[in-house]
């Protein structure tokens, strides 16, 4: 199985600066996490390569993953045709974390490890992670 991530690298001197990784092996998502908290990255859109696509016309996915690290927590969404939009439970003293097309509530926030946990059930099963709790959002 397979998961590419891309996230975009906040740059003064180019404003089209990002970054991608895809993972194949449950220990290349500890990477992933290291790369996500770098100073400057971005949170990152995830797919996973061995899902059907909702439009295989248009190349739609049928599934919208975003995963940031940010302060010391690690954050992720997840939302598809058999899930609303969810957060993970969190910590409920970590702050809230916005970055570009992603928000996430305060007490949304984890330790990276969990955050990895989540990342590497994902890469196995190709759903949403059964290995963390998850809250609903109505924005």
């Amino acid at each position: 199985m397979t998961i590419t991530a891309v996230w975009s690298i906040a740059s003064a001197a180019d404003a089209n600066a990002g970054d991608g990784l895809s993972v194949t092996e449950p220990g290349e998502v500890d990477d992933l996490i290291r790369r996500l908290a770098e100073p400057n990255a971005g949170p990152a859109t995830i797919w996973h390569e061995g899902r059907d696509l909702a439009d295989p016309a248009t190349g739609m996915l049928d599934h919208d993953v975003v995963a940031a690290v940010s302060g010391g927590y690690g954050y992720l969404s997840h939302v598809d045709a058999d899930h609303d939009f969810a957060v993970l439970d969190g910590d409920p003293s970590s702050p809230a974390f916005a970055g570009e097309d992603a928000e996430f509530p305060a007490g949304s926030g984890v330790d990276p490890a969990v955050l990895a946990a989540a990342l590497r059930d994902f890469l196995e099963t190709g759903r949403r992670p059964k290995v963390v709790e998850w809250r609903d959002i109505d924005w």
